[in-house]
């Protein structure tokens, strides 16, 4: 029997990466991690392929080993509309829902797959309508995610919207009466904060407000002289205790005032409003100050996501991990969808053995018909398809000996001076990018992965503390070949845990500017 390897949970929101191994039905490891901006905008994905590799060494470095995956799809990149229609039969609902999207989608319909939730009602034997929360997901975007996550080694088994997972998680408070109050989630992003309201377990709407984490982050980096990326990794890591600085407090205080503000345009905008929770989650729940601040200055009962499940939490990240922890828990709880949107697109199977009896009846339908005429003609067909196969053949083959020719000339190109163009003669010498590497080494540091294009050198390496960190970046920006240095992003590690031994240390990502050719031989 195979062993199971369980279901990996993934969602991506405000530029973070969440992931959550479920095996046995039981959460085993929990993990987020920042996305570099060239991969992720938001919620939005720019690149596939880089986010299947950076999901892939993800997977790699947190020892997550499984085939199959969990996506949670952003609200962002759905339709989603409250729907009252005339009660009727499940198949009617399904045929009818998409005519309701008309008005709103690009395209045909066909062009998109459609969900939908039916809602509660006290008196549903008397009641005419059903009530739905409705959706229409391109089915261009599930393709893309199913092949994205194939690339990373994963099958899509499951996919919801967010608005989903959240109610999801709501269902395993359990108790009905936890299930039914009127809860607002604030997740806090690094662009802006968002106000998601639920009642009765349902939810109920949601409105953006127009700040957030970057707010905290650009103060800090004024007030310390550094660059955001590495003002962030002071603010995870508490650097000095610069999450108290008087800065990062005022900034505290902006965000509460504009929370305070939404909430009360919601409760005036709604006089039935009954209003009493208020759960924190995102990184900024993570910002123990922040937190405190809002939980003195909101008149409502204010706890962290963290607080609210503790069962699927053992440091707190749950704040950033929810997405992923909840769509592993729609088995569990049980989500009355009416269609599985992972299998959507998917091209059906074909029995071989009916294709191949339909194609000798039909063929022997034909020899009846036309013996000779039809077999003469197809006789040429194939022997124009043989040649036509030949010459694609000599075609791929000398396209394959140009496509090597040249990654012959970007390999030496320093060997070839009287072929090359002024572009290519300007290029970094590698041996010069290779002795900055040489030089990292020195100081104790392991470069882990180097990358140079058009002079930019993208360096991942480890070192002891974000001193040495720092401390090279000012001994690049002396070599003669370096225009300027800067932190990408930096992560302290630590072993937190009994049960594996992770290195302790700093990982960190580098940016290197490099003098080219081209720009000293302009000046």
């Amino acid at each position: 029997m195979a062993k199971n390897q369980g279901i990996l949970g993934i969602s991506v929101s405000h530029g973070r990466l969440a992931m959550t191994l479920m095996r046995g039905g039981v959460v085993r490891k929990s993990y987020w991690e920042e996305i570099p901006d060239n991969i992720v905008e938001g919620n939005k994905i720019l690149s596939y392929n880089l986010f299947a590799e950076f999901l892939k060494e993800q997977m790699k470095d947190k020892g997550l080993k499984c085939k199959k995956a969990a996506y949670v799809i952003p609200d962002s990149d759905i339709f989603v509309r409250k729907v009252s229609m005339p009660k009727l039969e499940e198949e009617q609902l399904r045929d009818n829902i998409p005519f309701e999207f008309k008005d709103f989608i690009q395209g045909e319909l066909n062009q998109y797959v459609f969900d939908y939730v039916k809602r509660s009602n006290d008196n549903e034997e008397e009641a005419t309508t059903v009530e739905l929360l409705a959706y229409a997901v391109p089915l261009v975007l599930i393709n893309d995610l199913r092949d994205m996550l194939k690339m990373a080694g994963l099958k899509l088994v499951r996919t919801l919207p967010e608005t989903s997972v959240y109610e999801i998680l709501i269902g395993a408070l359990g108790d009905e009466e936890e299930v039914k109050k009127e809860r607002c989630f604030m997740d806090i992003g690094r662009r802006g904060t968002r106000m998601m309201v639920f009642k009765n377990g349902e939810f109920k709407l949601s409105h953006m407000i127009d700040i957030g984490e970057d707010h905290i982050i650009q103060a800090l980096a004024d007030e310390m002289n550094v660059d955001v990326h590495l003002a962030i990794t002071y603010l995870r890591n508490k650097y000095n205790d610069c999450d108290k600085l008087p800065v990062a407090i005022n900034a505290y205080k902006d965000i509460s005032i504009e929370v305070l503000k939404g909430l009360n345009f919601y409760e005036f905008s709604d006089m039935t409003s009954r209003l009493n929770d208020v759960v924190l989650c995102g990184t900024g729940a993570m910002t123990e100050p922040l937190v405190e601040m809002l939980k003195e200055r909101v008149d409502k009962n204010v706890l962290t996501m963290d607080e609210l499940f503790p069962k699927y939490s053992q440091q707190k990240e749950i704040n950033v991990t929810y997405g992923s922890v909840g769509i592993l828990l729609s088995d569990a709880v049980g989500v009355d969808t009416n269609s599985n949107l992972a299998a959507a697109g998917k091209k059906k199977k074909t029995n071989i053995w009916i294709a191949v009896w339909v194609a000798v009846a039909v063929i022997a339908a034909l020899g009846i018909i036309g013996k000779f005429t039809l077999w003469d003609r197809v006789r040429v067909l194939v022997n124009e398809r043989s040649k036509a196969q030949k010459l694609q053949e000599q075609v791929d083959s000398i396209s394959a000996s140009i496509e090597g020719a040249g990654d012959l000339k970007n390999e030496y190109y320093h060997y070839t001076w009287d072929t090359m163009n002024e572009e290519e003669i300007g290029r970094i010498s590698r041996l010069d990018a290779a002795k900055l590497v040489d030089l990292i080494g020195k100081q104790r540091m392991k470069v882990t992965y180097m990358n140079l294009v058009k002079g930019v050198m993208t360096i991942d390496l480890k070192a002891d503390t974000l001193e040495e960190v720092s401390k090279l970046t000012t001994l690049l920006k002396e070599q003669e070949i370096v225009e300027s240095c800067s932190v990408a992003s930096a992560q302290t590690i630590e072993d937190d845990t009994k049960t594996e031994e992770v290195e302790s240390g700093v990982n960190a990502e580098i940016k290197v500017y490099l003098i080219t050719r081209s720009s000293t031989k302009e000046e």
